[in-house]
């Protein structure tokens, strides 16, 4: 077992995760470790802003035609919330366990408001295709990827140093081939902080009606204009991106709610129809609502 492997499993014993999947926050906020102790078939997951290292194993990603895979030699950066249909392969008798960084937009107009200062290449000017990247662990990033381990063992620790370290892990990526993607998501005016801006608008606002005029106007884009880059974006069109993120929301409303009936969260994602809701439940996932277990 390596060191790594053996701090991740010290991590587990000490955040619940010992004996059962899933993800537990942690010391510092920004961050929570995952498990997963089998092999997953294909299933739709939802990668919310942030980065995300694994130790051992792997996850391959389908976005409808683009594919990726995601292990220990690499780390992913999401830079908008973004369904994924996913397959889980575990390593000989290890889990799958990492960390998920979530993305803070406070923080990362910090360090970019330092970092672009300083840096004059193109990276600032570079429009920025699509929503994940998937980024060798260089040894800058390793090494920083270790010390999270570290700190995560120690409350202490953990308070005093996690943000000068969360600062250099963005600096660091800032430096990466994504360093464009997370500098455009910052300028007000880019066309990924545009779509950003209505990415967020869905999300927080799932249970309204949303049309296409509505989101090229938040946008401040022409319609055919939005539509193309959205796609450019998120590789899914405005639409079928949407319903996405309302399974999904609906998806986690019926896990973590054990009074939470299947009418009842598919009108709190904007179904006006529980049969068809249901349908295109089935179709996504697999499987019935009725059948997610509660959480």
């Amino acid at each position: 077992m390596t060191n790594d492997s053996m701090q991740l499993t010290n991590l587990c014993k000490l955040y619940g995760l010992e004996n059962k999947n899933g993800f537990a926050n942690t010391y510092i906020e920004e961050i929570k470790l995952f498990k997963v102790s089998s092999n997953e078939e294909l299933m739709p997951l939802l990668y919310k802003k942030g980065f995300s290292f694994v130790g051992s194993g792997k996850k391959i990603g389908y976005i409808n035609n683009v594919k990726f895979e995601h292990g220990y030699l690499d780390y992913l950066v999401i830079s908008s919330p973004q369904p994924v249909e996913c397959e889980t392969y575990i390593m000989g008798d290890e889990p799958l366990v990492g960390i998920y960084i979530t993305l803070d937009m406070n923080r990362l107009q910090k360090v970019v408001k330092k970092f672009t200062q300083f840096d004059s290449s193109d990276k600032i000017d570079k429009e920025v295709g699509f929503s994940i990247t998937c980024n060798n662990r260089t040894d800058v990033i390793q090494n920083i990827y270790g010390k999270f381990l570290a700190i995560l063992e120690d409350e202490i620790e953990s308070d005093i140093l996690a943000n000068g370290l969360l600062d250099e892990l963005y600096y660091r990526i800032l430096q990466s081939n994504s360093g464009s993607m997370l500098i455009q998501l910052c300028q007000k005016d880019s066309n990924l902080s545009k779509i950003s801006r209505v990415i967020d608008y869905i999300v927080e606002n799932i249970e309204q009606k949303i049309d296409l005029d509505e989101m090229a106007k938040l946008a401040d884009m022409s319609v055919n204009n939005f539509h193309k880059l959205f796609k450019q974006a998120m590789n899914d069109t405005p639409i079928q991106y949407i319903k996405k993120i309302r399974l999904e929301k609906a998806k986690q409303l019926i896990a973590y709610n054990n009074n939470m009936k299947v009418i009842e969260a598919s009108n709190a994602v904007g179904y006006d129809n529980v049969s068809q809701f249901s349908r295109e439940f089935k179709r996504y996932f697999g499987h019935p609502p009725s059948t997610i277990k509660k959480v």
